[in-house]
C-alpha cells in the first residue's frame, strides 16, 4: 500500500492493495524488439548530422483517454532499463517527459531533463554542456546555472550540476569567461590547453560551431540536441547502451498550431536530431510528423523523414481483454493473499468495463472504499457504466467531499486555497484529507500543485446532474468565477506593495503567468469572460513575459476569448513592424468595448505611442476607467504622454504620487529616468536606470531588466565609455534573449557614442548607420532618443558642419519637441530652448546639451615640452650588461624558437637590432626611454585594427630591462620607395590612426617631444632648439591620434616587392598629430617626386596654372617631408646632407649656406604651411592623414 493508499483507507484496512500490469505481453515483446534493434546500431558524426536520414527511433502509442498508454509506455521503460528484458544492454537509462505537466511546455525544461536522465551513461558531456553554458549566459545572464541544477537535491541534478561545471572549466576556464564570448568564439577558453581541446571538439563536431556562433539562445536551444546525441554516442562506443525517453500525453503538444519554432516541432526536432536515443511516445491521437501538412511546418517533417509512422512505429492500444482484466481485479485487492473481490462482482467489473484500465481502477478503488468503512460492498453499485460509475464513487463519497470533488474539476489545477474559496465553509482539515485521495494526481513541483485525470475530471461535471446534491448550472459558474476570481487574485498580488511579502516577487511573477493559462482555459470551458483576464493579460505585459502571450491557444468558441488572445498575441510579436502591428490591432480591436476595453485602450495607446502618434495615444489613455487596475495604472500612460510633449515637470508630479516598489516602481523610475536624460542631467538619469534595473531583477521581469540595462546605458554613454562598453555584452545578451529588437539596436547607439568619446569615429559612424537600419525595419518613429540626433552630433563634431544641419532640420519635422532645439544647437543654428518644459530653466539646459558637443572634439595637441624644460626622458643606451641579462632571460622562453648560445645572440643582436629564430624574434629594451607597454600597446593595436605587425607571443622583466618575443616576419627594408610602396604605408598608417590616443606617452607630455626627436639632440644639439619650437608651432592645436611615433616610419617597414609584409617597432611617443609619420627616412629627391601630390593639399600654387601648384615646385617644398629632420651621420647618407644644406630653403632669398638653426626653422615653416587648415577643423574619422 503506497502512501496515498495508507492515508485514504487508514492503518487497518482489512485488505492490501497491489501495484498490476497485465494483458501487454504482444506490446511489449514489439517494444523489446525495437529496443534491441536500435540499441545495436552504432552512429558515426556524418551520419548524426545526415539531416535527409529517415527515422526510426520514434515508437508512438495511441488510444483513447483512460487505455493505459501511459502506464504502458512507462512500465516498459522502466524494464527495459532495469534488466527486465532479454537481449538489452545492462547500461540504461530513460527520461518521462509528462506534457500534462504545464512546465514541459518550455523546451529549455524538456531538454533539461532529457540530459539529467542521461548523466549517468557518462562521465562527461563536453560538447552538450559547452553549448549549454553559452546558452545560459545568453539567456539567463547573471543566473548562475550550477545553482539552477542544483536546487534539486536528487544525486542526478547535483550529478549534472557537477559534469557542467568540468565541461566549461576544461575548455572555457570557467563560467567567468562566457560573459566576454557572447559573441566572439575565438574568445572562449583561457588556457592554450583549453583553446586547444575546444578546438579539436569543433573539428570533430562540425555542428557546435554554428550552433556556439548563434546569438539567439532561442534558435540554438532547438539544435542543441544533435550535440547530446554525439555526447552520448560517445558513450555508447565504450559500453553497450540504451537510452530511453517516454514522450507521455502527448496530444496536449499536438493540440497546438503546428508551426516552425512550435513546440511541437521543437518535440520532433528533439527525436530526429537524436536518433540513438529511443522515443515512445503516449497520446491519444497517432503521430502526424509524416504527413505533408508537417513536411511544411516542422523543421523535419514529411514521409521522407518519418516512414515508419505510415505502419509498424504506430500501435494502436485496445482495452484489456477479459482474461487480462479478471486478472487485474484478482491481484488489485487481497485479504491474506486471496481476492478481495469476489467473482460475482469481478464478472459485472469487467462486463461494464470494456477493457478500460481507468474503469477497472476506479472500481477496484470504489470496492475499497467500502472495505475500508466495513461494509459489504453491493453488487448493484458495480458494473456500470463509465459515468455510471463516476456516479456511484461520487455518490459514495460524503457529501462534503462530493462538493471538494466537483471544486477540484472546475480547473485543470488547483491546490488548498482554491478548494477552500469555492467552499470557505469546508474545514481546512477536510480539504487536506480529500486531496490524499488516489484519483487526485499530486505534482509538488508545479503550481497549482493537483490536478484529476481528464477523463474524471469531464465526468464528474457532466454526471453532477444526476445526483440528488448536484450544483446547479448557476452554482456551477458561480463556483466557477469564484475560483476564477481566486487564482486571478492570487496571481495580481504581484503587483502588493507590500516589502515583506511571504512570496518573493519572482515567484508572484511566475505564478502570474501559470494563473493567466488557467483562467483562460477554465473561462473557454465555463463560457465565462471575466474582467480580470484582462488585468492578468495586462500584467503579463508590463511583467515582460512576452513569449508565453505570443504562444496563446485560439479559442474560437468564445468570440471574447478569442479577441483577446489574437490581440495579446499581435502585441507581443516584437518581429512585426511597428506600424504594422498598430493598424492590425485597430482593426482587430475596432471600438474598444467589453470586459477587456481598458486592456485593448493600454495596447493601442503603447502602440500609438512608439510610432510618434501622441495625440491618438492620449485619447486612448483618457477612455480607461480609472478605478481598475489599468486605469490606476493609467497615470503612467500620462507620464509618457507628459515625458514625449516635452512638459518634463509634468512627469516629476506625476511620479511622486506612484508606487514605490514592485511593477510600478520600475516603470516610474524609468520615466524620470528619460525625463533627466533629455535634461541632460546624466548622473540623475543613470541612477534612476540603475534603480530600475535593480527593481527588475528582484521583480524578476526579464523585459523591464532587459530594458533597464539599455537605458543605463544611454545615460552612461555621454560622459562615461568604458562603464558603458563595459555593460553593452551583458544587454545585448538580455535584449536578444527577450526579442527586443528596438533595444539592440539602442545598444547599438550607445557603444556608437562610447566609442565617438574614445576618438574611433569611423566604427561609431558605422554602429549609427547599422541602428538607423534596424529602427527603419521596426518602423520605430519618434523614439525618445532618436539615432538621428546621435548623427547630428557627431557630424557636429566632426566638423561637418553642412551634414549637421541638413539632418537637424529633416529630424525636426518629425521627433519629439526637446531634440529640436537640442540639434539645431549642435549644428550651429538658431535654437529656442524656451519651448520645453525643462526640469530647470532652458539656460541650464542649454548649457548642458552643449557640453555634450564639447566632449567631443578631438583631443588637441597642447603646448610641448620645446627644449625638455619640463622634463627630460633620456634616450641614451642601455647597459650592456642589462641587455645581456635581459637576453638571456629572454632565450629562456619556449615562444623562441632560434638559438638559445647568449654569445652568438648577442651577435644577432649587434648585426640586426633582434636576435633572430625560424619564426621569431627576440626584441629587448637597448635604449632608456623604450617601454616594455609600448610593445604590448602595439599588440592591441595589432588585434584592433589588422595593421601588419608582428604578434607578441610572449614578453617578460630582468632587472630593469624587459624582452619581447615577436613573430618573425618575411619581407625586407626598402631604401628606395615606390608609388605603390608608399601607398601600401599610408594604408596601414590610416588604421593606425584610426584609433584614438592611448594611455602612452603623449607628444605633449613633459619631455615627449625630445623622444620623438631623438638623435637631433646628441647629433645637432646647436640646431635643436630652434628645430623644437618649429615643431611645437607646427604641432600645437592639431587634433590627436594614435601614432606609430618614429619619424622615420619607413625604416621600420618591410616589404616583398610592393606588397608591405609588416610594421615594426613603433616609436616611445604613442600619441600625436597623425602627420608625424608622414616622412620616409631616405630623402632621395627622385623618391620625393614620385610623392608629388602634397598632403592635405596644403601648399599654395606656384609657376603653374592658376588655382594648381606647379609639380616640380612642390616636390622642392615637400622634399624635407619625405626625409629626417636631422638625419643620422651615416656616410653614405653624407653627401645628400650637404646637398640639402646647400640648396636654399622653399620661399626664401636667402642665397648662402644654410645654418643648422635656419635650416631647422624652413622645416619647421614647411610644416606649418603643409599642413595648415587642419588645426581649425576636426578631421574626417579614419582620413586624419594622407601617408
Amino acid at each position: 500500500m503506497d502512501v496515498d493508499q495508507f492515508f485514504s483507507y487508514g492503518p487497518r484496512a482489512p485488505f492490501e492493495v497491489q501495484h498490476v500490469f497485465t494483458d501487454r505481453e504482444a506490446q511489449i515483446r514489439a517494444f523489446r524488439d525495437r529496443f534491441a534493434q536500435l540499441a545495436g546500431r552504432s552512429w558515426t558524426v556524418d551520419e548524426l548530422l545526415n539531416f535527409q536520414r529517415p527515422a526510426s527511433n520514434v515508437i508512438a502509442v495511441s488510444g483513447e483517454g483512460g487505455i493505459g498508454k501511459s502506464t504502458l509506455a512507462r512500465h516498459v521503460a522502466g524494464l527495459a532499463v532495469a534488466g527486465g528484458l532479454d537481449g538489452l544492454p545492462r547500461r540504461g537509462a530513460h527520461a518521462v517527459l509528462d506534457f500534462a505537466d504545464p512546465a514541459s511546455s518550455s523546451f529549455e525544461a524538456v531538454l533539461l531533463r532529457v540530459r539529467a536522465a542521461l548523466a549517468p551513461l557518462a562521465k562527461s558531456w563536453l560538447a552538450f554542456d559547452v553549448a549549454l553554458a553559452v546558452y545560459w549566459q545568453r539567456k539567463h545572464p547573471g543566473e548562475s546555472l550550477t545553482a539552477f541544477l542544483q536546487k534539486d537535491s536528487a544525486a542526478d541534478s547535483l550529478g549534472v550540476a557537477r559534469q557542467v561545471g568540468e565541461a566549461v572549466d576544461q575548455l572555457l576556464g570557467g563560467f567567468g569567461a562566457l560573459s566576454v564570448a557572447y559573441r566572439a568564439l575565438n574568445l572562449l577558453g583561457r588556457t592554450t590547453a583549453q583553446k586547444a581541446r575546444l578546438k579539436r571538439l569543433r573539428a570533430e563536431l562540425p555542428a557546435l560551431d554554428p550552433i556556439l556562433a548563434e546569438q539567439d539562445p532561442d534558435r540554438m536551444l532547438g539544435y542543441m540536441p544533435v550535440l547530446l546525441a554525439a555526447d552520448l554516442e560517445q558513450a555508447r562506443r565504450k559500453h553497450p547502451t540504451l537510452a530511453l525517453c517516454v514522450l507521455d500525453t502527448l496530444e496536449n503538444v499536438q493540440r497546438l498550431p503546428a508551426e516552425r519554432g512550435g513546440l511541437e516541432d521543437l518535440v520532433s526536432r528533439l527525436v530526429y536530431l537524436m536518433p540513438n536515443v529511443v522515443f515512445v511516445a503516449a497520446g491519444r491521437r497517432p503521430l502526424r510528423w509524416h504527413d505533408p501538412a508537417h513536411a511544411v511546418a516542422l523543421t523535419y517533417g514529411g514521409e521522407r523523414r518519418w516512414p515508419g509512422l505510415v505502419g509498424g512505429d504506430q500501435l494502436g492500444l485496445g482495452g484489456f481483454d477479459r482474461a487480462s482484466a479478471e486478472a487485474y481485479l484478482t491481484a488489485r485487492l487481497t485479504v491474506n493473499g486471496t481476492p478481495a473481490i469476489g467473482r460475482d462482482i469481478r464478472e459485472r467489473i469487467i462486463a461494464g468495463s470494456g477493457g478500460s484500465p481507468l474503469y477497472l481502477d476506479l472500481s477496484a478503488g470504489l470496492f475499497g472504499q467500502y472495505l475500508a468503512r466495513g461494509e459489504a460492498p453491493p453488487a448493484d453499485a458495480f458494473g456500470l457504466g463509465f459515468p455510471e460509475l463516476v456516479l456511484r464513487t461520487m455518490r459514495d463519497l460524503s457529501a462534503t467531499d462530493r462538493d471538494l470533488l466537483r471544486a477540484a474539476a472546475l480547473l485543470e489545477a488547483f491546490d488548498e486555497d482554491v478548494l477552500h474559496a469555492v467552499l470557505p465553509h469546508v474545514r481546512l482539515r477536510q480539504i487536506e484529507r480529500f486531496v490524499q485521495r488516489p484519483f487526485v494526481r499530486r505534482d509538488e513541483t508545479v503550481w497549482p500543485p493537483y490536478r484529476l485525470h481528464e477523463n474524471l475530471r469531464r465526468s464528474v461535471i457532466e454526471c453532477d446532474a444526476d445526483t440528488d446534491d448536484g450544483w446547479t448550472q448557476a452554482e456551477r459558474t458561480r463556483n466557477a468565477e469564484q475560483a476564477i476570481e481566486h487564482l486571478a487574485r492570487a496571481a495580481l498580488e504581484v503587483w502588493d506593495d507590500d516589502v515583506d511579502h511571504p512570496i518573493p516577487l519572482g515567484v508572484r511573477s511566475r505564478r502570474c503567468v501559470a494563473a493567466f493559462l488557467l483562467v483562460l482555459r477554465a473561462s473557454d470551458e465555463h463560457g465565462l469572460a471575466p474582467a480580470s483576464l484582462g488585468e492578468l493579460a495586462y500584467s503579463l505585459t508590463v511583467l515582460g513575459h512576452w513569449q508565453v502571450l505570443v504562444s496563446l491557444p485560439e479559442l474560437p468558441g468564445s468570440p471574447e476569448l478569442a479577441r483577446l488572445t489574437a490581440v495579446a498575441r499581435l502585441t507581443a510579436r516584437g518581429d512585426v513592424n511597428a506600424e504594422a502591428r498598430y493598424q492590425a490591432l485597430g482593426e482587430l480591436i475596432g471600438e474598444p468595448a467589453g470586459p477587456y476595453a481598458d486592456y485593448y485602450r493600454h495596447e493601442l495607446a503603447s502602440r500609438a505611442h512608439i510610432i510618434g502618434r501622441v495625440e491618438e495615444a492620449s485619447e486612448h489613455l483618457s477612455g480607461i476607467e480609472p478605478t481598475s487596475l489599468i486605469g490606476a495604472s493609467a497615470r503612467f500612460g500620462l507620464a509618457d504622454n507628459a515625458l514625449r510633449r516635452g512638459d518634463y515637470q509634468s512627469v516629476a508630479r506625476l511620479m511622486d504620487g506612484a508606487s514605490q516598489s514592485g511593477p510600478d516602481q520600475v516603470r516610474a523610475a524609468d520615466l524620470l529616468g528619460h525625463a533627466h536624460l533629455q535634461n541632460a542631467r546624466f548622473a540623475e538619469a543613470a541612477r534612476f536606470f540603475e534603480s530600475t534595473l535593480e527593481a527588475a531583477r528582484e521583480a524578476n521581469a526579464p523585459v523591464w531588466e532587459a530594458r533597464a540595462l539599455r537605458h543605463l546605458l544611454l545615460a552612461l554613454m555621454w560622459s562615461d565609455p568604458d562603464r558603458t562598453m563595459s555593460l553593452l555584452g551583458r544587454a545585448r545578451e538580455l535584449n536578444n534573449s527577450a526579442g527586443e529588437l528596438i533595444g539592440l539596436a539602442q545598444c547599438d547607439m550607445a557603444e556608437a557614442m562610447a566609442r565617438a568619446l574614445r576618438g574611433d569615429h569611423r566604427a561609431a559612424a558605422e554602429l549609427l548607420e547599422t541602428a538607423a537600419c534596424q529602427f527603419s525595419e521596426l518602423g520605430a518613429t519618434r523614439e525618445l532618443l532618436p539615432v538621428e540626433a546621435l548623427q547630428v552630433l557627431l557630424d557636429a563634431a566632426g566638423g561637418r558642419k553642412t551634414q549637421a544641419e541638413r539632418t537637424a532640420r529633416r529630424l525636426c519635422e518629425d521627433c519629439l519637441p526637446v531634440w529640436a532645439p537640442v540639434t539645431r544647437l549642435w549644428a550651429g543654428l538658431d535654437a529656442d530652448f524656451g519651448g520645453i518644459g525643462w526640469l530647470d530653466d532652458p539656460d541650464s539646459a542649454r548649457r548642458r546639451w552643449a557640453e555634450a558637443l564639447t566632449r567631443l572634439w578631438a583631443p588637441i595637441c597642447g603646448p610641448l615640452d620645446t627644449g625638455d624644460r619640463r622634463a627630460l626622458i633620456q634616450t641614451g643606451r642601455v647597459p650592456d650588461a642589462l641587455i645581456e641579462t635581459a637576453i638571456r632571460s629572454a632565450l629562456t622562453s619556449p615562444a623562441f624558437d632560434g638559438p638559445r648560445d647568449p654569445v652568438a645572440a648577442l651577435a644577432t643582436l649587434g648585426t640586426h637590432g633582434v636576435v633572430q629564430g625560424v619564426r621569431t624574434v627576440v626584441k629587448v629594451r637597448r635604449r632608456l626611454h623604450e617601454q616594455l607597454e609600448t610593445i604590448r600597446a602595439f599588440e592591441r593595436l595589432r588585434a584592433t585594427t589588422g595593421v601588419r605587425a608582428p604578434r607578441l607571443l610572449d614578453a617578460g622583466t630582468a632587472g630593469d630591462s624587459w624582452w619581447a618575443i615577436l613573430e618573425r616576419l618575411p619581407g625586407a627594408h626598402a631604401d628606395h620607395p615606390t608609388p605603390a610602396r608608399q601607398r601600401e604605408l599610408g594604408r596601414q598608417l590610416r588604421l593606425w590612426h584610426s584609433q584614438p590616443p592611448g594611455n602612452g606617452l603623449r607628444l605633449d607630455d613633459p619631455g615627449a617631444l625630445g623622444v620623438l626627436l631623438g638623435w637631433a639632440r646628441s647629433t645637432a644639439p646647436d640646431a635643436y632648439p630652434a628645430l623644437s619650437e618649429e615643431f611645437a608651432a607646427a604641432c600645437q592645436g592639431l587634433p590627436m591620434t594614435a601614432i606609430h611615433g618614429d619619424v622615420a616610419v619607413c625604416h621600420n617597414a618591410l616589404y616583398d616587392g610592393d606588397y608591405l609584409t609588416g610594421l615594426l617597432d613603433p616609436g616611445a611617443t604613442e600619441s600625436g598629430p597623425p602627420m608625424l609619420d608622414l616622412a620616409w627616412g631616405p630623402g632621395r629627391r627622385h623618391a620625393a617626386r614620385r610623392r608629388a601630390r602634397p598632403p592635405h593639399r596644403g601648399l599654395r600654387p606656384r609657376r603653374g596654372r592658376p588655382g594648381r601648384p606647379d609639380r616640380a615646385a612642390a616636390i622642392d617644398d615637400a622634399a624635407p617631408l619625405h626625409r629626417r629632420p636631422v638625419p643620422r651621420p651615416r656616410r653614405q647618407r653624407r653627401r645628400v646632407d650637404r646637398a640639402m644644406a646647400a640648396r636654399p630653403p622653399p620661399r626664401s632669398a636667402h642665397s648662402g649656406p644654410i645654418s643648422p638653426a635656419r635650416r631647422a626653422h624652413a622645416y619647421g615653416m614647411q610644416l606649418s604651411r603643409t599642413f595648415a587648415g587642419t588645426a581649425s577643423r576636426s578631421p574626417r574619422p579614419g582620413s586624419s592623414s594622407r601617408a
